[in-house]
C-alpha cells in the first residue's frame, strides 16, 4: 500500500504519463546506474537509494508508515519486506528509495521489487504528513519507475486503499489503471498497473 497522500499535483508528463525510458535487462550495474541517475534534490530534499548504514532509520520510517495506516507489523506475512527490507530490496530483487529532508532526516520511502519476469511492484511509498504537499510525490514516483525499468520490468503493479486519495490520484495521473486483485492483500481495496 502506498500512502503518498498530499503529494504534489503538477500536470503529468507528455501524454499524461511519466517520461518513458526503454526497458532493460536487470543487472546490479544497471540498477546502480539507475539509482545514481535518479538522485534528485530540490528545496533541500533529496531522494536516494537506501544503504545498509540506513538500517535503523529505515526501520523507524517503515514503523511510522505502518502506524500511519493503523496496521500492526506482520513480519512473517504481509510485511515480510519491511521486517527484512535489506534482503527484499538488495538491489538485485528490488530497491528501497529514501526521501531525506534538508536536515538529513528520513521523511519518506518507496520501494520496487520484482514479482515475476518483467513485472514489478511498487511498495511502501510514503511521505510523512508534515512533509506532504511539497511536490515530493512526483519525483519519488519517477525514481521508482526508473528503478523498475532497470530491474527489467515492463509492467509495474501496486495495491492501495481508497482513503489514500492523493496517492491514488497521482497513480492515475501516471497512467496506472485498476486491475484485478493480484496478491490477495486483505488490507488493499484497489490494485493498479502501468505499462512501462
Amino acid at each position: 500500500m502506498s500512502p503518498a497522500e498530499g503529494v504534489g499535483r503538477e500536470a503529468p508528463g507528455p501524454g499524461g504519463r511519466a517520461p518513458r525510458a526503454p526497458a532493460s535487462t536487470s543487472s546490479p550495474t544497471l540498477i546502480g546506474q539507475a539509482a545514481a541517475a535518479l538522485s534528485w534534490r530540490a528545496g533541500g530534499y533529496a531522494i536516494r537509494r537506501a544503504t545498509p548504514a540506513d538500517h535503523d532509520a529505515v526501520a523507524r520510517e517503515l514503523a511510522a508508515y505502518l502506524d500511519f495506516l493503523g496496521e500492526p507489523l506482520d513480519g512473517e506475512g504481509l510485511d515480510r519486506d519491511i521486517a527484512r527490507w535489506q534482503e527484499a530490496y538488495d538491489g538485485a530483487r528490488g530497491v528501497m528509495l529514501l526521501v531525506v529532508d534538508p536536515r538529513g532526516a528520513l521523511v519518506g520511502t518507496a520501494a520496487v521489487r520484482r514479482l515475476e519476469p518483467e513485472v514489478g511492484e511498487l511498495k511502501r511509498m510514503w511521505i510523512r504528513p508534515a512533509h506532504q504537499g511539497r511536490g515530493l510525490g512526483r519525483p519519488l514516483l519517477d525514481a521508482c519507475l526508473a528503478v523498475a525499468r532497470a530491474l527489467g520490468c515492463r509492467r509495474l503493479r501496486l495495491d492501495s486503499e481508497r482513503r489514500l486519495e492523493a496517492a491514488v490520484h497521482l497513480y492515475r495521473a501516471y497512467g496506472f489503471s485498476e486491475i484485478a486483485d493480484y496478491n490477495g492483500n486483505p488490507r488493499a481495496e484497489l490494485w493498479m498497473e502501468v505499462r512501462l
